[in-house]
């Protein structure tokens, strides 16, 4: 494919109409302006390469004032996450993930008082045993309202020893990666098996969604052993496409021996 050449009236133009405005809307115009077929992600090189910078946040709001409003009522009213998720979707016309919702309600203190019951009929393995304990454990006991040294709440974070953070999501001590939540409440949809989510740029502290690339594990292998993951998102996307390309390739030649 031929390299497409950029003059300085395609550059003068982007620096014009990028303030303010986001990839989208520029690629757009720019495409209408020139009757072009450029992609959001040249657009982003063109502008990352002549320094033009547009001041428009890279991402919005997840969730409204309404909708937060919403997820704490419900909340409020005692129900499972699962129920929670459900009338959430319902009411706003989203396909939040389960995840996504139990996320956004640590994150903003909204719990909820629904607990797990055991279904009419059920004997528990203890039954007539109460008031009695094996001698001497009594030493051990928590305190009414004590917790142990250890116990974080929800939405709580912590660092693992490859420097990828976690996140507490659920009682009693359930955590997920950040990087891999924040991508399924972003496309409101659990990462695909045989799948993960990568840092674009390198940087396991950067958690823009524009930073945050699913691949699979496939592609994974040869992004690393080729040296392909850039500091760079849009230079690891094209890493992606070599790794392909890469992938093809060795698959062609499989094919023909």
């Amino acid at each position: 494919m031929a390299r497409k050449i950029y003059t300085d009236k395609h550059i003068n133009y982007l620096q014009q109409i990028a303030p303010g405005k986001s990839s989208d809307e520029i690629t757009q115009l720019f495409n209408q302006e020139f009757g072009l077929n450029v992609t959001k992600t040249a657009i982003r090189t063109l502008l990352t390469k002549h320094g033009i910078r547009t001041g428009a946040p890279r991402w919005k709001r997840e969730y409204t004032d309404e909708q937060l409003a919403y997820l704490k009522e419900l909340s409020e009213q005692g129900l499972f996450n699962a129920e929670i998720t459900r009338r959430f979707n319902e009411k706003f016309g989203t396909n939040k993930t389960e995840t996504a919702i139990q996320l956004i309600r640590g994150k903003y203190g909204f719990r909820t008082s629904a607990r797990n019951w055991y279904r009419e009929g059920h004997v528990p393995w203890n039954k007539g045993m109460k008031g009695w304990w094996a001698p001497g454990t009594e030493r051990t006991w928590f305190k009414k309202g004590n917790r142990p040294q250890t116990w974080v709440p929800v939405g709580s974070e912590t660092v693992d020893r490859n420097g990828y953070l976690k996140v507490k999501i659920a009682e009693p001590n359930k955590w997920a990666y950040k990087h891999r939540l924040l991508w399924e409440q972003h496309h409101s949809r659990p990462v695909p098996p045989g799948h993960v989510v990568i840092f674009g740029d390198g940087d396991k502290r950067n958690f823009n969604p524009d930073n945050l690339i699913l691949v699979s594990r496939r592609q994974l292998a040869v992004l690393n052993k080729k040296g392909l993951i850039q500091n760079d998102a849009d230079l690891t996307r094209t890493g992606i496409m070599i790794a392909d390309l890469t992938m093809k390739i060795t698959e062609r030649k499989k094919a023909g021996k």
